[in-house]
């Protein structure tokens, strides 16, 4: 007999489905419910109407669903690499072969040639600035800008990413190095000047500023394999439990410190490296005493002629390309003035400090300093960590890019880009590298191509090391200061800071913590309490997943929250719930105590209006997928629910769900029909259930 709901057999038994008008009483017995004092004849009830694919849906082991899923990989592998030749499969691993094949030389040669010696010129005077905050030689910005580009411009997918050193990894790694051999960098003296000779112990211990460069390849190598593993085993994902919040509040915090760390070359004052911002705010007043008003003019003229750049370049189209100019053109112009008036001699009359003698020529192989590891466990960390957030910079720009300029960024092969060409850098006196935010910015705007403006910026610097950095030996420092003050302007989100304060202010509670503890205990810190922060809040929103009520909008089939819609019905007799997470160990206590306390209310609601519930449906379209303790959850409600003449009804569930279901035999618990395909067809069964107990007596089909 039709009871009104869409549903159909779910394939109980043989019997039951060539047979469906067999009658046959629920355990033998003819049951009577009398609700009314009228006499209605006996009717029959089939039980087992639900249109839910049971018995199509098998357990597979483990072993078969290993075979599955390598088959359908083969099969998407297939299907990607078919038909390659020779030179098709070179271009799979070596992806600058497949843009070569179709490089459009009168098109595009020109603007690759143009932003790749835009960028250099930037990456020159920047990468010898962030070498420094890292605590490194200067050189060592140059190498950065080097053997990372060539490497990155053959192996990445990112048409224009510009890699090199970078202002956040260059203070995680400086701070960390410290925290490391428990001392300042020996590579530069009390008064800032570079150590000329990098062999000689500091005083009172027995490193020396090469041990400082060998920690800082090795930092390099373990990133670099992080990232290449990271690419090869798809675990790209694990950035995704950074949510943007935490990263925002990092960078801008970590801005800051950067900014106050540069701001003794501006005031031409010698102080202390200090990590956090009371500890820079008390070193730059007790440095006071030493204020040069030379310095003070000198570097405050190359800010203002940087922040003038930068607003020409953003308000005025025709001028974007000054934005790659502005770094190069206050380094000529400290290194003219220097010469020119002899300010770097301590006998002149304005004395300012310069830089120093850099070493030319290539970098050198350095392969054997990868091993052994100074400390393994603190090195790996460091590495971890500058990884992580390096992924987060570089994945960000490098998406953001190629929505811009409409083409598909390969995730994989990019992770893997980036970690060989650190891994490579590591090999030839480079530390860790990423992509740029300012960089890649000006490699774009001045309309990069393909990876080839990476290559034609290493060039560049290649150019440089040998034979110009003897050019660079009297630039002033407080030019390498200005140069990092505006470039960290940048990083400085405060936009965020509004936004999340007027959409979210959970995100912004986030933002906020990450960026003051930054600030007053240094990135270090931050970082572990942002990443802490980011992961408690994942397993909140997972051990209290939303729960909500759901009610039938009138004159439709569609089930709504009944907040959210207050013109929803519920159901009479009925409570309708969805749960919008997966059920798992470390939800289901949150998932119990909700059905507990909304049946506890219902109950009390019905006996008001002496509507006695029968049925609690639960949508499960949202919960793609349950574990042993979840079963254990429904057995325990079931039985809850049971004692009070309670049904629990399932509605919707995935593949997966139902597996675990026959799995734990909780099935034949719910009883005939107590999985449904959908919440409509749920609540016409249960309808029916209640409109049957009603006529007085029944004849059950099970």
């Amino acid at each position: 007999m039709n009871n009104g709901s869409s549903s159909d057999g779910d394939g109980k038994d043989a019997s039951s489905r060539d047979s469906p008008s067999v009658e046959r009483l629920a355990s033998g017995k003819s049951t009577s419910f009398s609700a009314h004092a009228s006499t209605v004849s006996s009717r029959t009830l089939n039980l087992s109407k639900s249109r839910v694919p049971l018995s199509a849906t098998y357990d597979e082991t483990v072993v078969a669903q290993a075979k599955r899923l390598l088959k359908e990989e083969k099969a998407a592998f297939k299907e990607e690499t078919g038909g390659f030749g020779w030179y098709e499969w070179l271009g799979y691993f070596i992806p600058c072969f497949v843009w070569l094949k179709t490089y459009k030389v009168k098109e595009w040669l020109l603007w690759d040639v143009l932003a790749g010696l835009s960028v250099g010129a930037m990456v020159i005077p920047q990468g010898m600035s962030y070498a420094n905050l890292a605590g490194l030689p200067q050189v060592y910005g140059l190498y950065g800008a080097f053997v990372p580009c060539l490497v990155y411009s053959l192996l990445g997918s990112s048409k224009q990413l510009s890699v090199g050193p970078v202002a956040v990894t260059s203070i995680l790694l400086g701070n960390g190095l410290e925290s490391l051999f428990g001392i300042s960098s020996p590579c530069y003296t009390s008064t800032g000047a570079a150590v000329t000779n990098t062999t000689a112990p500091v005083d009172g211990t027995n490193y020396t500023c090469y041990d400082f460069e060998r920690a800082s390849i090795q930092v390099a190598f373990l990133a670099g394999l992080f990232y290449t593993a990271v690419g090869l085993l798809g675990m790209g994902w694990l950035t995704y439990f950074l949510s943007h919040a935490m990263v925002s509040g990092f960078t801008s915090g970590a801005a800051i410190l950067i900014a106050l760390s540069q701001v003794k070359y501006i005031l031409g004052i010698t102080i202390a490296r200090a990590d956090t911002l009371q500890e820079n705010l008390e070193e730059i007043f007790h440095g006071l005493d030493e204020f040069s008003w030379e310095e003070f003019s000198m570097g405050m003229s190359f800010i203002l002629i940087l922040l003038v750049f930068r607003v020409l370049s953003r308000r005025v189209k025709r001028l974007k390309f000054l934005r790659a100019l502005g770094p190069i053109t206050v380094t000529v112009m400290s290194i003219a003035m220097m010469n020119i008036f002899k300010w770097y001699e301590p006998e002149g009359d304005a004395p300012i400090a310069n830089i120093g003698k850099i070493p030319e020529g290539v970098p050198s192989f350095t392969v054997g300093w990868w091993f052994p590891l100074y400390n393994a466990g603190r090195q790996l960390l460091l590495s971890i960590i500058i990884c992580v957030i390096d992924m987060c910079e570089s994945m960000s720009i490098a998406k953001a890019l190629a929505q811009v300029n409409k083409y598909r960024l390969k995730a994989t092969q990019e992770l893997r880009g980036l970690g060989i060409a650190n891994i490579a850098g590591a090999m030839f006196n480079s530390y860790t590298t990423t992509g740029s935010f300012s960089r890649s910015a000006v490699n774009n705007d001045i309309g990069a191509k393909t990876p080839l403006s990476n290559f034609i910026t290493g060039i560049l610097v290649l150019i440089v090391l040998v034979v110009l950095t003897p050019v660079f030996t009297n630039m002033s420092k407080n030019v390498q200061g200005a140069i990092i003050i505006v470039g960290v302007m940048g990083l400085l989100q405060y936009e965020d800071f509004i936004h999340l304060w007027l959409v979210s202010k959970l995100d912004w509670l986030i933002w906020m913590f990450t960026f003051c503890f930054t600030l007053f205990l240094g990135v270090e810190i931050g970082i572990l309490v942002g990443v802490g922060v980011s992961l408690v809040l994942v397993i909140y929103k997972t051990a209290f997943p939303r729960i909500t009520t759901l009610g039938k909008l009138p004159g439709t089939s569609i089930y709504r929250n009944i907040q959210m819609y207050p013109e929803a019905e519920e159901p009479q007799g009925m409570i309708l719930v969805r749960i919008d997470a997966p059920i798992f160990f470390a939800n289901i206590e949150g998932i119990k105590d909700y059905l507990t306390d909304k049946l506890a209310r219902a109950k009390k609601r019905h006996e008001k209006m002496h509507d006695k519930v029968g049925y609690v449906i639960i949508d499960m379209s949202p919960s793609p997928d349950i574990d042993v303790a979840g079963l254990q959850m429904f057995e325990e409600l079931i039985a809850d629910l049971k004692s009070d003449d309670i049904s629990l009804i399932l509605a919707n569930p995935s593949k997966a769900v139902l597996v675990m279901l026959q799995r734990g035999k909780l099935i034949g618990e719910l009883g005939p029909g107590g999985i449904q395909v959908s919440m409509g067809e749920a609540v016409e069964y249960a309808r029916s259930l209640m409109r049957f107990y009603e006529s007085g007596q029944i004849n059950f089909v099970v």
